[in-house]
């Protein structure tokens, strides 16, 4: 009879053959193009005889100029010349510009609003016209500087 570590040396190397027999066979089969329970199914691929379809570039977006002159969202806007006088009162007051505004035909702006200035009367009143769809004509208190800031060029001229 062999001594024992002899036998393990022997179990030992079949094992370890078994081991890289199960190993290699399936990464064999895969590398020759065949199909087993450790590889993907292939992806159909498409006919050779078809160009590839090119693909479309995004469109660029082009820079919207903002308007110039403009009211910023909050300004005050009144229909009219003495709405606009009456208000101003009120703050002078000390009433505050919620209560001012409520027996007024004034409101505040909930988006920006392109203008054309129409008339002034001192320097904060301004009688101004809408440059959107409704064509509103209004007056208001807010400060319109001369100059543009950067990001708007000028799409209305101040008369």
């Amino acid at each position: 009879m062999k001594p024992i570590t002899e036998r393990k040396q022997r179990g030992f190397g079949l094992g370890l053959a078994l081991l890289l027999f199960i190993g290699i066979a399936p990464t064999a089969e895969a590398q020759y193009g065949g199909t087993n329970r450790y590889s993907r199914p292939q992806q159909p691929q498409p006919p050779e005889d078809r160009a590839p379809q090119p693909v479309p570039k995004p469109k660029e977006l082009e820079a919207v100029p903002e308007p110039w002159p403009r009211l910023e969202v909050g300004a005050l806007f009144c229909k009219s010349h003495d709405d606009l006088v009456k208000y101003q009162t009120k703050i002078a007051d000390g009433a505050n510009a919620a209560t001012a505004e409520q027996s007024l035909d004034c409101r505040k702006l909930r988006k920006q609003t392109g203008i054309q200035i129409l008339d002034h009367d001192g320097p904060s009143r301004t009688e101004v016209v809408t440059t959107d769809k409704v064509k509103e004509t209004g007056w208001t208190n807010t400060y319109l500087p001369a100059t543009p800031p950067q990001s708007a060029k000028s799409t209305n001229a101040d008369k």
